[in-house]
């Protein structure tokens, strides 16, 4: 069974997390699958828009600890955090639009696959938990993240605090652009997809590549480029 479902279909791609007896953690094998899905998505002419979601009501509980902290080590363990950062740099430099499906929570590392969507959907009991504080750990892309899409008090409140977000505060603060019933989000989110991809993919492409190019780019860049850096040290969690 795949750790991965990627699909492509009247212009709308699909990522599914598929791990649900595991709440779709992370592991090594599943972040390479969501890296070559993403490969193969934005390099289709014909994916205008991508949506992401976990399977069976579940978006990411994060890292998965158990298979990480097994013993003997998985052969993965010691690329990992170059896998992960891989994703990231892909979803950063997409020009491609990306929705997130958030049902049931984000935590940790799962937080940051959640925040680097550019828009995100969630149900009404979902919540979200930037939890590596509590653990001692740094969260570099979880900051980097909030600091480049959102205001410095909410990235001061959401990392530092560890507290969870619900739905409804993830509304009010501007994080998602959507609340809706919990049996509402995946269709909620292709809804949204189907506007994006009726639209002109070369113009929506080319206005995404600007917005990203624009205020700041440089300096966004290079930040991004220092957290990728920090990432792959293997100083940090996610």
């Amino acid at each position: 069974m795949p750790n991965v479902v990627m699909s492509l279909n009247n212009g709308i791609g699909e990522l599914v997390l598929n791990r649900p007896k595991q709440r779709n953690a992370l592991t090594g094998p599943l972040v390479q699958e969501l890296i070559q899905g993403i490969e193969e998505l934005l390099g289709s002419a014909d994916c205008r828009v991508i949506v992401v979601r976990g399977s069976e009501g579940y978006f990411c509980a994060g890292l998965d600890l158990k298979e990480f902290s097994a013993t003997p080590a998985p052969e993965w363990r010691a690329e990992f955090q170059t896998l992960w950062a891989r994703y990231h740099e892909l979803v950063y430099l997409s020009e491609v639009p990306i929705i997130g499906a958030l049902e049931g929570f984000a935590i940790a590392g799962g937080s940051s696959l959640a925040l680097s969507c550019d828009f995100l959907v969630v149900g009404e009991s979902a919540f979200m938990h930037v939890s590596e504080v509590e653990r001692n750990m740094l969260a570099p892309l979880n900051v980097f993240w909030l600091t480049q899409r959102y205001s410095y008090q909410v990235a001061l409140r959401m990392g530092l605090l560890g507290e969870r977000w619900s739905a409804s505060a993830l509304l009010s603060e501007g994080l998602v652009e959507k609340c809706v019933a919990d049996d509402q989000v995946a269709e909620t989110a292709r809804a949204m997809a189907e506007r994006f991809a009726g639209y002109d993919s070369g113009n929506v492409r080319a206005l995404k590549r600007s917005i990203r190019h624009g205020a700041h780019g440089a300096q966004r860049d290079k930040t991004f480029t220092e957290t990728l850096e920090l990432i792959k040290s293997g100083a940090a969690a996610n």
